[in-house]
């Protein structure tokens, strides 16, 4: 067998590559911006300005509501933590909405408007393809917009 299986905080070593799997408690998080206020992301993999796969985790605190908007990779998510509720449509309707708690899996096509809420701290890993942006439905809904 030419690799070994990884795990957190350890090393794969594969013919000639090597790579080190950060632990979870090396991950440097930073502010999302302004248009998702009061979330932290961090770049797990790739290179979130270019075009090519990007892995990424985000963080944001209970309560978090996000209005509709979209992006222009499909992203596929997992509840790291926490719990969410997420719809797909172009106006949040509360009665659409999907409970996804922790360990639970979704898949957001590419420019698929979405919304939703996370009803406590949530953190989401989200496997797309770069560059990354979000566009909002409604641009008065953009946060980063607003005065």
């Amino acid at each position: 067998m030419a690799g070994t299986l990884a795990t957190w905080g350890s090393a794969v070593h594969a013919a000639d590559q090597f790579m080190v799997v950060p632990a979870p408690a090396e991950l440097k998080w930073a502010d999302t911006g302004p248009q998702f206020p009061n979330t932290q992301l961090v770049i797990i993999d790739g290179d979130a300005a270019k075009s090519g796969p990007v892995t990424l985790r985000w963080r944001c605190p209970s309560k978090y509501k996000f209005l509709p908007h979209t992006h222009p990779g499909t992203e596929r998510v997992t509840v790291v933590s926490g719990n969410m509720l997420i719809g797909i449509g172009k106006r949040y309707d509360e009665s659409k909405l999907t409970q996804v708690q922790t360990g639970g899996y979704l898949v957001v096509p590419a420019e698929a408007p979405h919304y939703g809420e996370c009803t406590e701290e949530t953190v989401l890993e989200v496997h797309t393809v770069g560059p990354l942006g979000t566009t909002y439905v409604n641009p008065a809904d953009d946060p980063s917009k607003k005065q």
